[in-house]
């Protein structure tokens, strides 16, 4: 669009008096300016993490990704080549036709996030719901697609890619078209309900919230939010759970990673990601970073031969408490080895607070079975109560198996009826608990 291209015109002279923040957002532009997208798209994700709070460099960041999704769109040719290859065995080239059309659905959806954030901060920007029309009608959602394209042409009537995008649009709007991507909010279908904990780690979580909710108010009393905390527990206890309900509770971007995703074989790619990583928050913060077996990505530093993963360590503890402020993005790791962790990891000003989650005691069980087998059709003769109590050790996930595992045998026990399927109960009776703990305790002793 014109005042698009003009503004990159303008960016290209920076001046020296300009705050970092401003000088990214005018490199961004003199990049784009030259065409090169991703440079510009790097710039303006900098420029996002030290002004969080603009709707214009918002809207540019999603401007950029939605160019670099232009830029390596795939065409019909990537399509049949990419069918052919894989009918003819060639997986190489197949894979890399798919991971095409992966990168170019990945960089369309990081447009519509930062395209909505924008928003969020300034619902009259026109070319922000104009291009966010254009990367919701390039990921399908026509609908969704449509209703943005004339929100932008009611807000700036005198501009005709606007009212063309409508027309275009509204054409497609009759075929099929998908759900709209949820926001962050409709995305928060997980609640404190659907989780069970003791009182004492709900309380300590719901501060957390609080602080993330509301940190002014937080400062007032006195009190500093915390960059880090650290769930420790056994394996199965509901650590990465309890991490997406309360990134959705306190209406957060839930940004996951782990040690596999930032550990790479080059020198100063590991380095690298977790950078990106902490830009990508502070770009969308509010927001958690959530980091599951923390204690395989910052293990104790020996030096040595394991210099590679104390850079790593070093590399994100300069991010968590180095210059660049971490305005409301929380650090959320994960671990069942706390004394795996390198110790300067858990002092203060980083993974400072320890939240442990312990397996479920008698009472945690039969509420969890209560919460698994809400939607189950279950026999009158079931007792939850009595099958608490037999699972004493079982953590949540195991307590999820055994409902699951019942469920198959009910299956079984009911195709293999001579009477038919028909004739019986379509429930899980008793008998179908005690074939699914016998199941699970055998699998348990032949992996011991």
């Amino acid at each position: 669009m014109q005042g698009d291209e003009a503004a990159a015109e303008r960016g290209r002279g920076a001046t020296p008096g300009r705050s970092r923040g401003e000088r990214a957002l005018a490199e961004g532009l003199a990049s784009a300016k030259a065409g090169n997208w991703e440079a510009a798209a790097e710039a303006f994700r900098l420029a996002a993490s030290l002004e969080p709070r603009s709707a214009e460099v918002c809207f540019r960041l999603g401007w950029a990704l939605w160019h670099q999704a232009e830029e390596i769109k795939p065409t019909l040719t990537d399509l049949s080549v990419g069918y052919l290859a894989h009918l003819a065995g060639f997986d190489a080239v197949a894979r890399q036709r798919s991971g095409r059309f992966s990168a170019h659905k990945r960089r369309l959806r990081d447009a519509v996030h930062a395209l909505r954030d924008a928003l969020q901060r300034d619902p009259a920007h026109a070319r922000a719901r104009y291009y966010l029309a254009r990367a919701l009608r390039d990921l399908g959602y026509r609908e969704e697609a449509l209703t943005e394209a004339r929100r932008a042409a009611e807000l700036d009537p005198s501009d005709g890619e606007m009212a063309a995008l409508v027309r275009d649009t509204h054409g497609d709007a009759g075929s099929v078209s998908q759900p709209a991507p949820p926001t962050e909010e409709q995305a928060g279908r997980m609640g404190w309900a659907d989780v069970v904990l003791s009182p004492r780690v709900k309380r300590e979580l719901r501060q957390v919230q609080l602080m993330l909710e509301q940190p002014d108010l937080a400062r007032e009393l006195g009190v500093e939010p915390p960059t880090g905390i650290l769930l420790k527990g056994p394996p199965g206890t509901g650590k990465t759970t309890i991490a997406r309900v309360l990134a959705n509770e306190a209406r957060c971007r839930f940004i996951a990673t782990s040690p596999a995703e930032i550990n790479q074989m080059y020198v100063g790619e590991s380095e690298k990601r977790v950078r990106d990583l902490f830009v990508k928050a502070r770009a969308a913060a509010p927001a958690i970073i959530f980091i599951d077996e923390i204690d395989a990505l910052l293990p104790i530093r020996q030096g040595g031969v394991a210099v590679h993963y104390d850079k790593v360590v070093n590399q994100f503890l300069q991010e968590m408490d180095g210059m660049t402020p971490n305005h409301r993005v929380l650090v959320l790791g994960a671990t069942n080895r706390p004394d795996m962790l390198d110790p300067a990891v858990r002092r203060g000003g980083r993974l400072s607070r320890e939240i442990e989650v312990p397996l479920p005691d008698a009472s945690g069980r039969r509420a969890l079975l209560g919460l698994f087998t809400r939607k189950v059709n279950l026999a009158p003769e079931v007792d939850l109560d009595a099958l608490a109590v037999r699972t004493d050790g079982y953590s949540g996930a195991d307590l999820r198996a055994a409902v699951n595992e019942a469920g198959l045998q009910a299956l079984i026990r009911l195709a293999d009826a001579e009477a038919g399927p028909q004739a019986l109960p379509k429930t899980l009776a008793p008998d179908d608990f005690d074939a699914a703990l016998r199941n699970l305790e055998e699998s348990a002793e032949a992996d011991g």
